[in-house]
């Protein structure tokens, strides 16, 4: 003879498995947003090159031409990169021209070291790579918010249109 086998401790037992499974699935989904949280870097926004107002091509700076335009020929404009953006510096020459507070900034491309806050010359580059998301999303609000609003873009340094060359690239491979 069997033993029999009640249906209330079936029932019992099938919630209990149930309820086991509902709790490792809530874990499940926590540990999974956890992980997305901590895997998300900040999204820069993108930059868009446009062609010189005069037709001509978009002016391409090197690090060493963009070093020539630190105001100290009056006839040149007072120029300072910011994410591979050339910026024309010169209404603000009192903050970035010779002997101001912010004269380290000019002639250069200073992406990082507004990024942190800093007037080191070891900050004066444009490697993001070390950034945390928090520093990202300033130096993308100060490029926003400051310098494409209240100062005329130039030009482009000679490593954003290289990066943004292989993006095109990419984009339509196969295609061309």
């Amino acid at each position: 003879m069997k033993p029999r086998v009640s249906n209330d401790f079936v029932t019992r037992l099938n919630m209990e498995g149930t309820g086991k499974i509902m709790k490792l699935a809530q874990l499940f989904l926590m540990l999974l947003s956890l992980l997305s949280y901590i895997s998300a870097k900040y999204q820069m926004s993108e930059i868009e090159i446009h062609p010189d107002p005069s037709g001509e091509g978009a002016k391409i700076f090197t690090a060493k031409e963009i070093s020539k335009y630190d105001g100290s020929d009056p006839s040149k404009p007072l120029l300072m990169a910011v994410r591979g953006v050339v910026f024309d510096v010169s209404s603000g020459k009192d903050f970035y021209g010779k002997g101001a507070g912010y004269s380290i900034l000019a002639a250069k491309d200073a992406t990082y070291a507004l990024a942190k806050w800093s007037l080191e010359e070891k900050d004066l580059h444009h490697d993001l790579s070390s950034l945390t998301d928090s520093e990202l999303e300033g130096l993308d609000k100060v490029f926003l918010e400051t310098y494409k609003k209240k100062y005329p873009v130039m030009g482009y340094m000679d490593y954003l249109i290289e990066e943004h060359g292989k993006k095109v690239g990419e984009r339509y491979q196969g295609e061309l």
